[in-house]
């Protein structure tokens, strides 16, 4: 358990230097400009609008349990273990996120498996589909963004960069890898061969087990027909994000529209999948800089009061909001319930799963 313990100090503290470099970077851009900075600019921001943002939230988290507890029928954990336990170890999952490539979500398995008995290897497809099928979610409704817009959504240049064509490249990329792997999970043929070469090798053939039970578990849960199911759940997650931007925007005074709602949307889309693909502890940093520019491109023409800093400071909010909102929550669930997650038998099943092999490789946040 100590080594997960580190992995998620080492994220937060890679985390918290990354988003001093991005303040540093902002201040010294607005000192340039003689504009104000992120202090007193956060300071105009309508925090009236702080409930709104928090129910956008629990809506988030609503919409990720349902999708947890579907998942958690599929591999047989929902039936064994209460409705109790298994919202505790969904809550106190989001805190796993922090750890760098995100490895210590691999408890959340062993969590399932402690309260379940269902075997670690089957549970984390499990978790790696909550991952998945969010980013399918943001692929179709950004499709979707891009087919009602037409025209009206112009991503601008910013930096010497057209946007339009790097936020398609990302959005393209992501779907196609996603797509490919959910086929090739599909191939049974192919994936019993690579396995069976895995059998024959000396050194990884215990892994041919576990790996089997990971492969016959991602193959059931990612049928389409439970991919379709899990993509209602999945579409919530991204409309209440997309929700939750549209007030940080509004609440720095831009009026909402039907352009504002689409390009909202949009640059939430992109800015997921960009904090997802660089593997950085909760997409610190990386999330708010995109977004960032994002909102620099598109709304600097039509807004005046789009300044750099107004932009960091809109991407500030919403990334607390996005992404570390549910990590705190996450963090409080686990010291409530610290002694029914981390019972006196968790390092001894944690040494268990890795002396067979079982540490699976771990999902990405969207």
């Amino acid at each position: 358990m100590r080594k997960y313990r580190t992995r998620f100090f080492v994220g937060l503290v890679l985390a918290l230097s990354l988003y001093i470099l991005y303040l540093v970077v902002i201040d010294s851009q607005t000192q340039l400009e003689g504009t104000a900075g992120i202090g007193p600019t956060l300071a105009r921001f309508d925090w009236r609008l702080l409930p709104l943002l928090i129910a956008c939230q629990a809506g988030v988290i609503v919409c990720r349990f349902i999708e947890w507890q579907f998942y958690m029928g599929i591999v047989g954990a929902r039936r064994r273990m209460t409705l109790k336990d298994s919202a505790i170890i969904f809550v106190a999952g989001f805190m796993l996120v922090v750890s760098p490539g995100k490895a210590a979500e691999l408890l959340k398995a062993v969590f399932v498996k402690a309260r379940s008995g269902i075997p670690a290897a089957r549970v984390a497809p499990a978790v790696l589909a909550e991952r998945v099928v969010d980013g399918l979610a943001v692929i179709l409704l950004m499709t979707l963004t891009l087919l009602l817009a037409g025209d009206t959504l112009n991503l601008g240049t910013y930096g010497g960069i057209d946007y339009n064509a790097v936020s398609r490249g990302i959005v393209f990329t992501s779907a196609a890898l996603l797509l490919a792997g959910l086929v090739v999970v599909q191939l049974r043929p192919l994936a019993l061969f690579c396995l069976g070469l895995v059998a024959r090798l000396p050194l990884v053939r215990r892994l041919h087990h576990p790996l089997l039970t990971f492969y016959e578990s991602s193959r059931e849960i990612f049928h389409w027909r439970r991919v379709l199911l899990a993509l209602i759940p999945g579409t919530g997650v991204f409309l209440f994000s997309s929700l939750g931007f549209l007030v940080v925007l509004h609440g720095f005074g831009l009026a909402i529209t039907w352009t504002l709602i689409l390009q909202a949307t949009f640059i939430v889309g992109v800015t997921s999948a960009v904090g997802a693909l660089s593997f950085v502890p909760n997409g610190a940093g990386v999330t708010e800089a995109s977004n960032t520019v994002l909102l620099l491109a598109m709304l600097g023409p039509a807004y005046p009061v789009m300044t750099p800093a107004v932009a960091a400071a809109a991407s500030l909010i919403q990334g607390f909001f996005h992404k570390w909102f549910r990590v705190l929550v996450g963090m409080a669930v686990a010291m409530v319930y610290h002694h029914r997650l981390f019972s006196a038998d968790m390092d001894a099943l944690l040494r268990a799963e890795e002396a067979a092999g079982r540490e699976t490789p771990s999902p990405v946040s969207v």
